[in-house]
């Protein structure tokens, strides 16, 4: 029994940090791409399908929580109370960065002209990586308490 509990402990523990890293990469890698105003050729028609499977990969480790390969005795001691309201927490303040993301986008297209897919892009991301981060902020800080 205690095996289990254990490995449950390393796998959030390593969820935690892979939340944290994962959302610093996502908008790390972004950022440099942003200004790529160019007409949609295959570079980078592969370049937009390699960011939406990754937010969406991201999006599903968030809300999946890690342990879907493993019994079902892991996945409950992974997904318990606190985890799921450490998700809750977590997405609302990615809707709530959605929110003020898409108000920056509105407000910043009358100085400068956004197109639709760079906005969509800037929300998504910072979005995702908010909601990422706060749920690793979450987890490390129950994790290290309990």
């Amino acid at each position: 029994m205690s095996t289990q509990t254990d490995l449950a402990d390393r796998i959030a523990w390593g969820r935690a940090r892979a939340a944290t890293v994962m959302a610093v990469v996502f908008v790390a890698a972004q950022a440099g791409s942003f200004p790529d105003d160019l007409p949609l050729n295959r570079p980078q028609t592969i370049h937009l399908a390699a960011w939406i499977v990754w937010a969406a990969a991201l999006l599903m480790f968030l809300v999946v929580g890690g342990g879907l390969f493993r019994g079902q005795r892991i996945r409950a001691l992974l997904n318990d109370e606190t985890t799921i309201d450490h998700r809750k927490r977590a997405m609302a303040l990615g809707f709530w960065g959605a929110i003020g993301t898409a108000a920056l986008v509105y407000g910043l297209s009358f100085y400068e002209p956004i197109s639709a897919r760079e906005g969509a892009r800037l929300i998504i991301t910072f979005s995702v990586a908010l909601a990422l981060l706060r749920f690793g902020t979450l987890e490390r800080r129950a994790l290290k308490s309990g």
